[in-house]
């Protein structure tokens, strides 16, 4: 018997209905897209939405579609199943389709596809919790029908905590099997975007172009990948590999014959599961949320104005409200990945009644915050690495500086270096983009982010844990919060949740330079954000504490100095960057 799951997690049942032609070869359909991820920091905003898409698109071109979304690993296994039986049901002539959405990550050359219900903090946990690709094309290996097609759009970043384990953000190359199409939303290895809007790129790209007529499956997917790749502006391209044989197939019909013809919309069985199968052509059922809205034709800007376009969007978007993942930009493949933060005031520093504060924390103000960027991450020694490559970089001595090999590794955060090296990296962004938009964040705007609405000692609340943060948490702990483990290093840069910002590690990890010369306090500050200038040689103020402190000083409102020409194993730092000139 199969379990019942709650309302949301997604497996629907309805019965099945024929095709309206009776003589077409059957189509059947197993669409998944998890988003509502149970574990803190891995939610998603769009697979269910790319999900939905995609079973209207592909009911529209004659296939019966299983709808499954945010499905616990049960379900998964479950929905693998099941497409099996059904494709082994309709004979040899059926035609088979598997679209995934969600987290999806790689372990030693095998795919995990990610259930909402994981509870994975290491590489170990994802080989026992997580269902492999394997697993669902067995099921169509066994089946024995001619056209297969397993479409991967779970490329967004690694949720794990930790990137020093061999688990990667893309996906392994699959070599496909006579008769199996294979499609990815980016390139093996490679991470994709969530999208800006209600869908993913790839997501609307599929949805169109899979039902213009007389396209053979591969011009789809390389029309696909061209309009990806256009609309992204070179930052991800769509990959497939095919291994069909036979006559061509064209989802939306070949050699000018009608598509599928519809079939009527199926009676929703009243189940509190919650799911439905789409018969071929008809819309969702059972769901009252309206269906995203497709865009019209991607049209391919001019050259050079997709990052500008992109960027744009990300800042109207904070300045609308909207969310972290249409806040997003990048304005060039070696640049930091930022994300716009709304304009705002907030209570700078702490209130007395905070524990172990420090007089250095105030007085409290109110500091009038503009729009602004932040680099999502910590600048890590990929991104630094970029810079010296490039010749921005080329005196830097802080990964020399760095006690061990395996701290300098690309994905860790940059240590040891100076206030003035930091400069250098600013101003090699800035060589990459016209005008000078990127510089450090100022102290004001540094505390604004990392607080992100919050006025607790963290943006956590009112302790923090150690799977929060990277910091010590082994021993005396704050405002009666729990102990925990201590790394005793800093661990690669967006291994912990990110903040309601969408920004990782403001708490600990590597402490961050920011543009300010060192005050005792905060006597006589009013206005607007914006840095305290003192003598060129000034001690540079330091924010969010390290791996290496307790709880106490990595709260949002610690503060601390350090000389500008002096390096730390503790010390890193972000990057900021304005909007463009109105």
């Amino acid at each position: 018997m199969l379990r019942l799951f709650l309302l949301g997690i997604a497996g629907f049942f309805v019965a099945f209905t024929a095709l309206a032609d009776p003589a077409a070869p059957p189509r059947y359909a197993l669409v998944i897209g998890n988003s509502d991820y149970q574990q803190r920091g891995w939610q998603l905003a769009n697979p269910a939405n790319d999900a939905r898409l995609m079973a209207e698109s592909l009911a529209e071109v004659g296939f019966q579609v299983d709808l499954v979304l945010n499905a616990s690993e049960d379900r998964m296994e479950e929905a693998f199943a099941a497409h099996g039986a059904h494709l082994k049901a309709g004979g040899k002539s059926s035609v088979g389709l598997i679209y995934y959405a969600g987290h999806g990550v790689q372990s030693q050359g095998l795919n995990y596809l990610v259930p909402v219900d994981a509870d994975a903090r290491s590489e170990q946990d994802i080989w026992r919790q997580a269902p492999r690709l394997g697993d669902a094309l067995r099921y169509v290996e066994d089946a024995g029908n001619a056209v297969n097609f397993v479409i991967l759009d779970a490329c967004r970043d690694n949720p794990l905590p930790s990137a020093t384990r061999s688990a990667g953000g893309g996906l392994a190359e699959v070599k496909p099997s006579r008769g199996l199409l294979i499609s990815y939303s980016t390139a093996p290895g490679y991470v994709a975007y969530d999208g800006d809007g209600a869908n993913s790129a790839f997501a609307l790209a599929l949805a169109q172009t899979l039902k213009q007529q007389n396209l053979i499956a591969e011009q789809v997917f390389k029309r696909v990948a061209d309009t990806v790749n256009a609309s992204t502006g070179g930052l991800q391209t769509p990959f497939y590999n095919s291994g069909l044989t036979g006559a061509d197939f064209c989802f939306a019909g070949c050699t000018g014959a009608p598509a599928p013809v519809s079939a009527p919309a199926p009676t929703v069985v009243d189940d509190p599961v919650f799911s439905t199968r789409l018969p071929a052509g008809a819309r969702s059922a059972g769901n009252t949320e309206e269906a995203p809205a497709q865009a019209g034709p991607v049209v391919s800007p001019a050259a050079g104005t997709v990052s500008a376009l992109v960027r744009q969007g990300a800042f109207a978007a904070a300045a609308n409200g909207g969310p972290v993942e249409a806040r997003r930009f990048q304005d060039c493949t070696d640049c930091p990945q930022m994300v716009a933060i709304p304009a705002g005031t907030f209570r700078m520093g702490s209130p007395d009644s905070e524990p172990e504060r420090k007089a250095t924390e105030g007085p409290q103000w109110q500091p009038q915050v503009a729009i602004f960027a932040a680099s999502e991450k910590e600048i890590s020694w990929a991104d630094l690495d970029a810079c010296i490559a490039g010749g921005g970089c080329a005196g830097n001595k802080a990964k020399a500086e760095t006690r061990s090999d395996r701290w300098t590794r690309p994905a860790m955060p940059v240590v040891n270096i100076t206030w003035w090296e930091a400069m250098e990296y600013v101003r090699w962004l800035n060589e990459q983009v016209e005008g000078e938009p990127y510089r450090l964040l100022n102290e004001a705007e540094w505390e604004y982010a990392a607080r992100a609405g919050t006025e607790t000692a963290f943006n956590t609340g009112d302790y923090l844990t150690d799977k929060d943060a990277n910091f010590n948490a082994s021993g005396r702990q704050y405002n009666g919060g729990p102990k925990g483990a201590f790394p005793r290093q800093p661990l690669p840069v967006g291994a912990y949740p990110p903040n309601a910002f969408g920004l990782y590690d403001m708490h600990g990890n590597a402490a961050e330079w920011v543009a300010d010369c060192w005050f005792h306090d905060y006597m006589g500050r009013i206005g607007k954000a914006a840095p305290e200038e003192g003598a060129e040689m000034c001690s540079r103020v330091v924010r969010g504490g390290s791996w290496e402190k307790v709880p106490s000083y990595v709260r949002s409102a610690v503060r601390d100095a350090f000389p500008s020409s002096g390096r730390d194993d503790a010390i890193g730092f972000r990057v900021a960057r304005d909007p463009d000139p109105s």
